[in-house]
């Protein structure tokens, strides 16, 4: 299977994803994360995910 299009790719999409159950776990108490790295996890993910939309080939 190609990617043809501007879709992240699998890996960016699975960093994506793991940054933001970090950010879930951390919210909900699931898991003691400290602050600063339940905070950036959520940006993070999300900016990324955000930039591998636009640039082909991320």
């Amino acid at each position: 299977m190609r990617n043809s299009g501007k879709a992240p790719t699998m890996a960016v999409w699975v960093i994506s994803l793991v940054l933001f159950l970090v950010a879930v776990v951390a919210h909900f108490g699931l898991l003691k994360i400290p602050e600063p790295f339940a905070t950036w996890s959520w940006i993070l993910g999300f900016g990324l995910l955000l930039v591998a939309c636009r640039v082909r080939g991320l």
